[in-house]
Formats: structure tokens, C-alpha cells, sequence
């Protein structure tokens, strides 16, 4: 592994944002979960982190992604490209909404993050202004994080704005 691989980076911002998120993809090999409550289209709507998911579902169909987004009429006339990845790769890329009357009262439901295999953890303390840091190494905070995911996606729903959509 390179020494970027194993050591973990602050976030400030859009650039050091984009980079961490497609170093978490390069290393995606199985699952990636993502909850975030605010899409940003800067990073969600990027045409290189779309690239990145696009190829990583062509090269290795047996991956997933599950993502828990806040619901889609808030964010998919910004995000495009990611409402067209969703209609294309339906079992590959999974959407879903958040159940709000269901959601614990937590604060970590006001950040953001994604692991990728169980193992790396990229996490927007502030989803914002994209601060928060990328650790491509297993953690506590990463296994508490995932547990709260699976939590959430076992209450979640499919967005009634995405199944008009087709997806």
C-alpha cells in the first residue's frame, strides 16, 4: 500500500473533498455506504466522481453502493448525472430516503460520511463546507458510524421522487 493509503487526511474543503472521495472509491471492492443529509453537487454531480462510480460497477459487477440521501427533490435538478447513474445501474447503485419519522435523535444524522468495505471511513463533520477527514484504516468511529448506517437502512424507503423517475 502507498503511504497516502494508510494515513489519515483532513478535509477543508471541495479540492481535498474530491480527493479523498475518489481515493475511497479506487478502493472500493465490495460495498460503499453512504449517508449524507445534504447532496452537494460539487462533489455528488462531479463528472470525475461519477466517472469514478460508473467504472467501479462496469469492472466489478458484484459491487454495491447504498446510498441514504435526503429526499431527491432536494437535490436532483443540481445532481443530474447522479439521478442518471441511479435509472442505469438500479442494482448496483441503490437509493434510498431516510425514514424521518423513524430516525434516531443522533448528531452524527447533521454529518456526513461513507465506508467503503467495512475498513475506510471518509467523514463530513461538516457536510456544508465539506470538512471532516478521510481514514483509509479501520476504526472505532468508522464500526460505530457503519452500525448507525445499517440502522438507517433497515428503516429507509425507496424515494417517491426517484420511483416516478424510474428508479
Amino acid at each position: 500500500m502507498a503511504e497516502s493509503d494508510q494515513v489519515s487526511t483532513t478535509l477543508a474543503g471541495l479540492d481535498d473533498s474530491r480527493r479523498a472521495v475518489l481515493q475511497l472509491l479506487d478502493g472500493v471492492r465490495r460495498t460503499l455506504y453512504l449517508y449524507t443529509p445534504l447532496v452537494r453537487p460539487e462533489l455528488y454531480n462531479d463528472d470525475e466522481v461519477l466517472s469514478a462510480i460508473r467504472n467501479r460497477v462496469i469492472n466489478q459487477p458484484k459491487i454495491r453502493f447504498q446510498l441514504l440521501l435526503p429526499p431527491a427533490r432536494d437535490w436532483r435538478n443540481g445532481c443530474p448525472g447522479l439521478v442518471r447513474l441511479g435509472e442505469r445501474l438500479t442494482t448496483a447503485l441503490v437509493l434510498r430516503t431516510p425514514n424521518r419519522r423513524e430516525l434516531p435523535d443522533r448528531p452524527e444524522l447533521g454529518q456526513a460520511f461513507a465506508i467503503a468495505d467495512d475498513r475506510s471511513l471518509l467523514h463530513f463533520t461538516d457536510p456544508r463546507r465539506l470538512l471532516g477527514s478521510y481514514d483509509p484504516k479501520p476504526s472505532e468511529r468508522m464500526k460505530a458510524l457503519l452500525e448507525l448506517f445499517r440502522e438507517l437502512w433497515n428503516r429507509s424507503e425507496a424515494d417517491p421522487d426517484l420511483r416516478w423517475l424510474g428508479i
